[in-house]
């Protein structure tokens, strides 16, 4: 899945590609993922048909493009789509939006999992996962941290991956934040003391960095929205390696909160 960074990723490269233009057309050939206030497709068609996208923004996992009379069009790639401009025919083209100067961007979606909403600001900041949303990874406070930290008894695993917690934190990061921060997944939330909380804050915005300075993650179906791949899959330091590149140990895989989850038991020692 797309996580915070490759969701920013593809929200900057869509920003400099399409703001300022209109919607001619908008297509589908999956119309149960479209969540729209006007009801169905042809409805929704019709009204989105000559807005112009004054703008583009995030939330949590979430691409918004902002159109002129307070309208959202926003798309979540889920599991396995990305989001091109100007893409040749792919049978897994699941939307397409056509715009002025001949653009066009498309939610390619093999596995039909991503969601796309249309309605009002009002409408879509009503809409269960945008409403639920917690505070976003990438600009998270010290003190809201370390409040949700006191305040759970969950997993540091399962916490980091709760969207009404923090947002936008998906598996890959979840794995290399607390391998850099030294904690254990399994560890409880509320047992960090105050240095161990801070040495989280720290890695979370460390990580979250690296990944925007390689371009994100492209390790199957992800990719920017002008083609490009992301690197950050060559700089993994725990996800889905073998040896600690910290102390040369063997990297234990373990189910946690329902997903794989790669630690090592050394750097990483269980506080029990």
């Amino acid at each position: 899945m797309p996580e915070i960074i490759e969701v920013e990723i593809t929200k900057q490269k869509l920003k400099s590609a399409i703001q300022g233009k209109r919607i001619l057309d908008f297509w589908t050939d999956w119309p149960r993922g479209l969540i729209s206030q006007e009801g169905g497709m042809k409805k929704t068609t019709k009204k989105l048909k000559g807005k112009k996208i004054n703008g583009l923004s995030r939330k949590g996992k979430a691409v918004i493009l902002n159109l002129e009379g307070h309208k959202i069009l926003a798309i979540h790639q889920r599991m396995s789509g990305h989001m091109p401009v100007n893409l040749p025919e792919n049978k897994h083209t699941r939307f397409r939006i056509f715009l002025s100067d001949n653009t066009d961007v498309s939610l390619v979606d093999p596995r039909k999992f991503g969601v796309v909403w249309y309605g009002s600001e009002k409408w879509f900041n009503e809409q269960p996962y945008i409403k639920n949303l917690g505070y976003d990874a990438m600009s998270i406070k010290r003190s809201q941290l370390f409040r949700i930290l006191s305040n759970s008894r969950s997993s540091l695993k399962s916490l980091l991956l709760n969207q009404s917690k923090i947002a936008g934190l998906g598996n890959i990061a979840c794995d290399e934040i607390l391998w850099r921060a030294r904690l254990n997944p399994l560890c409880r939330s509320d047992t960090l003391n105050v240095r161990e909380a801070e040495l989280l804050y720290k890695s979370i915005y460390t990580i979250l960095a690296d990944v925007l300075r390689y371009g994100g993650t492209s390790m199957s179906n992800w990719r920017h929205p002008d083609g490009e791949q992301g690197n950050y899959q060559k700089k993994f330091k725990i996800y889905k390696q073998k040896k600690c590149v910290r102390c040369k140990k063997s990297i234990k895989s373990e189910k946690i909160a329902g997903r794989s989850t790669y630690f090592c038991k050394i750097c990483q020692p269980s506080k029990i």
